[in-house]
């Protein structure tokens, strides 16, 4: 028995099929493949800014460290002055330093606080920034406690301080 036309078109049509069936899956194949090697760049791209985030917190948290530390130094320069006979005492000058302290000590609080918001919320790991910030957090809640009352600004440092240190 001979195979019919349409035996003959059946069998064509299935291998059509399976000819487009198989570009069809080595097309979707090469997508996918295009949509991982995607997905890791914008992983790294993540990573990447995540790091810049935490750089530009720290240098920020730094800065704002380095200037309350200045205003301090331009007291004890002050009373260094006033110690050595060099100048009379001035209460301006006095209540104008104190100020400035003050400011400065708040500016660095508050970017302390932003910092200690970034670990609670998870933007940043607790388990990467734990060992380099724990005495800082720590010396900065023990030595202001008058700035970390029931009522203070700075819940974030509190409560990262409090979660620390029952760890």
């Amino acid at each position: 028995m001979c195979p019919s036309i349409t035996d003959w078109i059946s069998a064509f049509s299935s291998v059509l099929s399976v000819i487009i069936s198989l570009g069809v899956l080595l097309v979707a194949w090469y997508q996918i493949k295009q949509v991982k090697i995607q997905l890791q760049s914008l992983a790294e791209s993540q990573k990447n800014s995540t790091l810049m985030t935490v750089l530009e917190l720290e240098s920020e948290l730094n800065k704002r460290k380095e200037y309350f530390d200045q205003c301090n130094f331009e007291l004890r320069a002050y009373d260094i002055q006033i110690n050595s006979s060099e100048v009379e005492l001035n209460e301006d000058v006095l209540v104008l330093l104190d100020d400035k302290i003050k400011i400065a000590r708040e500016n660095y609080l508050n970017a302390l606080d932003r910092f200690s918001y970034c670990i609670i919320h998870k933007y940043i790991l607790d388990r990467d920034w734990r060992t380099e910030y724990r005495d800082v957090i720590f010396e900065a809640v023990d030595n202001y406690s008058e700035c970390f009352g029931v009522s203070s600004r700075f819940r974030n440092t509190k409560q990262l301080y409090e979660k620390w240190k029952s760890e």
